[in-house]
């Protein structure tokens, strides 16, 4: 790609025809939630064909332009170069205690507890936990970007951290599992969704995979939250407190993180990084609905139910993240504020 950013000359209108590109792709987006929202099977299908053409659109736009950047000069550093940036939160021990202190005092669920739902309930809710059984730690349960190394190696106690972190991923997946099992289902092995999201964030890198997964912690947090509100059970509602329990902490830890970058200059959360944001947020929801409707449905969660909640959770994450970089922000510019007025040696001697 930077061979290709060499030749192309930084404003052509090509930039203008990749701008219009991902602006189709977003609109044909939008449009395709309209039709994702109907009660009607064909409708809902061709909101899901449109969803994934303008996604398309949208990441061939997104790629132009990328590749039509200039080219950084030798040594010039960028938050988009920088790993560090990405490093664990700067309180590692306060984290690395959340994670060992989170697995005391979790009462196991009694999954011999007599099952109150309806056959005609239990048939859509059991399907959709399967599917999250194998995406909620069931499958590869860490990282997979091809440079995760990088990201890995590149502050003491990273390392720890994802462990700690993946370690409860897996045990929710155990959970999961066991409710299956209530239920009367099977664990399946693989699924054309979570094919696709894993083979995206092998591929797109570190960065984008870690955005991904902060996304879909946001959005299972709702699933999660309708099941307990919802759904009947004992055991399925004693499940998802446990779940949402970890999914908080995990949520707090991306904040943690992102506020870290943005005190170390590195990163930005304005405006439009709020508006991305929304819609990526948006489009991880879209997918969750889409392959997850019944089973929800099927307990008594409506669609304006769902997006609203996503929706809140969305807001609710950016607006304690830029309050967070902001008091970050404060304690940085007041910490060299005193380093400038503490007096050196020379200027004593003088």
């Amino acid at each position: 790609m930077q061979a290709i950013a060499k030749i192309l000359p930084a404003r052509t209108p090509v930039a203008s025809l990749a701008a219009l590109t991902f602006l189709a792709g977003v609109g044909g987006m939008a449009m395709s939630f309209i039709f994702l929202s109907s009660d009607h099977p064909l409708d809902v299908m061709a909101g899901a064909a449109g969803f994934i053409a303008g996604a398309i659109l949208a990441a061939g736009g997104l790629i132009s332009i990328s590749v039509q950047r200039p080219t950084l000069l030798a040594g010039e550093q960028t938050a988009t170069n920088d790993l560090s940036a990405f490093g664990p939160p700067l309180a590692v021990g306060r984290w690395l205690t959340h994670f060992q202190s989170n697995r005391e005092n979790r009462p196991e669920p009694d999954w011999c507890v007599p099952m109150t739902l309806p056959a005609e309930v239990v048939r859509p809710l059991v399907k959709s936990l399967e599917q999250f059984q194998l995406g909620d730690g069931g499958g590869p349960a860490y990282l997979i970007a091809r440079n995760r190394e990088e990201f890995l190696s590149a502050n003491e106690g990273t390392r720890a951290l994802v462990d700690l972190w993946f370690a409860e991923e897996r045990e929710h997946a155990r959970l999961l599992g066991a409710a299956v099992a209530r239920f009367g289902g099977r664990c399946i092995q693989s699924h054309w969704s979570f094919t696709a999201f894993c083979l995206m964030r092998q591929w797109f890198g570190v960065r984008f995979e870690l955005t991904v997964l902060l996304l879909t912690e946001v959005v299972s947090t709702v699933y999660y939250r309708l099941l307990r509100r919802h759904g009947e059970d004992a055991a399925l509602r004693s499940m998802c407190r446990l779940i949402i329990r970890d999914e908080t902490g995990h949520v707090a830890f991306h904040r943690d993180r992102l506020a870290r970058a943005a005190r170390a200059g590195s990163a930005s959360f304005g405006i439009w990084w709020g508006i991305r944001f929304r819609l990526l947020g948006l489009t991880a929801a879209s997918v969750l609905w889409v392959s997850h409707a019944a089973g929800l449905r099927a307990l008594g969660a409506t669609r304006s139910e769902f997006y609203r909640d996503v929706w809140h959770e969305l807001s609710r994450f950016i607006r304690r993240l830029q309050r967070e970089s902001a008091e970050d922000a404060e304690v940085n510019l007041r910490e060299k504020g005193s380093r400038r007025c503490v007096p050196t040696q020379e200027h004593v001697l003088e």
